[in-house]
């Protein structure tokens, strides 16, 4: 029993870290939940803290793949980073059963997501809603050495990014590749690359997003009273994969 104990608090000491005022969450299973999955991550964080991957489990130049059973918590709190930025992490949504799931929903604001692949949902890969702002999706794809740097990867999703709903303003999607495996090995090509509707303002999408080989749509924008969003997608691209 007391080693147990001391495991399961070697554990907690791994899984947080200070970072300034918040705190450093460390994913460091591949696990759907449990302590140390990205599941229990999103459960245990609040504002101001950051999620991070070990890299020992999620190897930069071989990325390892988490399997959620059940759609992952929505990001309630605001102002926490995921950054994965620095290790290999693939989200695929493929064991869900459901007729739409996201692989990420963020219903909150000041919230930065880097260096995710996120494949095979039913919904969108990251999905903004509920009067979501001055939320930034992606990064520079050079910083950092994960397959993308701070940019996320998406493909094989309904949509790659959604943004929904007329008080969802003012958020940043920049450097991310959508649709398009790294490298060009392999092309999973999501329903629609971006989808701004329901009045959706004042978004930028751009710059350096690369967004190719989708099946309907690029970047889609819906509604008359969608309106005020800045498109500057076109971005470097990666080889295979021509921007749009």
């Amino acid at each position: 029993m007391a080693k147990k104990a001391a495991i399961v608090g070697l554990l907690v000491l791994v899984a947080f870290a200070s970072v300034g005022l918040g705190r450093e969450i460390v994913v460091i299973s591949t696990a759907d939940s449990g302590m140390g999955s990205f599941r229990w991550a999103l459960q245990t964080a609040r504002p101001g803290d950051t999620i991070t991957f070990d890299p020992e489990v999620f190897p930069p130049k071989d990325p390892a793949t988490i399997y959620p059973r059940t759609e992952l918590p929505p990001i309630h709190c605001g102002n926490m980073t995921i950054d994965a930025s620095n290790a290999g992490v693939i989200l695929d949504g493929k064991k869900i059963r459901s007729n739409w799931s996201a692989g990420l929903e963020i219903r909150s604001s000041n919230n930065i997501i880097q260096g995710l692949q996120i494949i095979n949902f039913s919904g969108a890969g990251i999905a903004l809603f509920g009067g979501s702002q001055k939320n930034v999706i992606g990064g520079d794809r050079k910083l950092g050495i994960g397959p993308t740097g701070q940019g996320n990867a998406l493909g094989g999703n309904n949509g790659g990014i959604g943004l929904w709903d007329g008080h969802t303003s003012y958020n940043r999607v920049t450097g991310n590749v959508i649709s398009a495996n790294l490298a060009g090995r392999e092309l999973l090509g999501n329903i629609d690359g971006v989808v701004v509707a329901d009045g959706a303002s004042g978004n930028t999408i751009g710059p350096n997003n690369v967004i190719a080989y989708n099946k309907e749509h690029a970047i889609l924008v819906i509604g008359s009273r969608t309106t005020g969003n800045t498109i500057d997608a076109v971005g470097t691209p990666v080889a295979g994969c021509p921007p749009h």
